[in-house]
């Protein structure tokens, strides 16, 4: 779940035949040199003010520039409990970075002709209201009008109970349920989670695949992703412990534990800086896609209720010149931008995200790329 301004699986196969996406996995990315001292210095300075500002347990930080060097660095506790210090290496929930994961394989069924941009929701969920007019590509670009059944009251139902079973069936359901606040499919740009768990149930009927083999086989497997799993139970895995301060206790409460299906398609995923680090370039300069699919995925409209330089395109969100994505899910905020301009990743992940899912790491980020890239942004 996510508002902007607000385990190991085994490798299943390459691509699909037919595909015109290549096959065999990249190597690693090169290894930078460090960046320069005086840089290192800097990103560390605003890191420790943001921890301090911010109450934050823990931060990973990942930047990477072609040229002038790399940093991966954790700062901070991993968990408040045993003081056990964060470790960049560590999986982490990227929460509504899952989008574009999942606008990736609902494009890539497009290039494969499987899938039409202009399909219909009614094709598949024929009751649904103005499914006969919301189309694939108005879930991708956030211009469905549905209301979001992952809204304020599901937050405090999942913080009631974390581990609640839930369906993505029983999530569209529940979108139904709000038919008379939907607005005009294609009138407005408004983020609306529901629009990926919609996409997800799609893209499983589509190609007759569960989502997990799907994600291993067109973009975990092909970019040699060995630590991104879309969980099936509620573990986390590793040593990161989220946390949500509670203002009522003055105290950290862990909600690292919770169920992932109610996000699903919408944030559900689990992965590190290092996959991200393969990922994110791949996402934004169209690796796993035809070039024009790529191109009209770029294509982005501001989103309602943000300042002009955030925008939505297909599955992705536009900072000004980055692309990439955010995320929140209880217990962490995540950030994962490409600049193309300089071949550049920033990606960051705090350990914590509270009951009014403000990003914890969006302020991070953006005082982070103010530094480090002062031409190129207009915060």
């Amino acid at each position: 779940m996510n508002k902007y301004l607000a385990v190991l699986p085994l490798i299943l196969g390459l691509l699909g035949a037919g595909s015109s996406r290549g096959a065999d996995a990249p190597p690693a990315p090169p290894a930078l040199p460090a960046l320069p001292l005086a840089t290192q210095q800097a990103i560390d300075r605003i890191v420790q003010q943001q921890l301090s500002a911010q109450n934050l347990p823990g931060v990973a930080v990942l930047v990477s520039i072609p040229g002038r060097g790399e940093m991966v660095k954790a700062y901070g506790l991993a968990n408040l409990q045993t003081r056990l210090p964060r470790d960049a290496a560590e999986p982490f929930r990227i929460a509504s970075i899952t989008k574009t994961f999942i606008g990736t394989v609902i494009l890539q069924l497009v290039d494969d002709g499987r899938l039409a941009l202009t399909d219909t929701v009614s094709k598949w969920y024929p009751t649904f209201p103005n499914g006969d007019k919301i189309t694939v590509d108005d879930l991708l670009r956030m211009r469905s009008g549905i209301a979001d059944s992952l809204d304020d009251t599901y937050l405090q139902e999942l913080y009631a109970n974390p581990t609640a079973p839930v369906t993505a069936r029983q999530m569209i359901d529940r979108a139904a349920a709000r038919a008379a606040e939907f607005k005009p499919p294609n009138t407005q740009t408004r983020y609306t989670n529901i629009n990926f768990v919609l996409l997800e149930e799609i893209a499983r009927r589509v190609a007759g695949e569960d989502i997990r083999t799907l994600l291993q086989r067109r973009i975990y497997a092909p970019l040699g992703m060995t630590q991104t799993v879309y969980p099936r139970g509620t573990e986390l895995g590793g040593t990161n412990r989220g946390y949500l301060f509670n203002p009522r206790t003055s105290a950290f409460e862990d909600l690292t534990v919770l169920n992932p299906a109610g996000a699903g398609g919408a944030g559900a995923i689990i992965s590190t800086l290092a996959d991200l680090k393969r990922y994110a370039r791949a996402l934004c300069t169209g690796t796993l896609l035809t070039p024009g699919t790529q191109a009209r995925r770029l294509q982005g409209t501001q989103l309602t209720g943000e300042p002009p330089f955030v925008q939505y395109g297909a599955g992705v969100l536009k900072l000004g010149r980055f692309c990439g994505h955010n995320g929140t899910i209880f217990g962490f905020s995540s950030e994962m931008f490409y600049l193309p301009e300089q071949d550049a990743l920033v990606i960051v992940s705090v350990n914590r995200l509270d009951l009014d899912d403000h990003s914890q790491s969006t302020e991070l980020f953006l005082l982070l790329t103010r530094e480090l890239f002062p031409q190129d942004v207009n915060w």
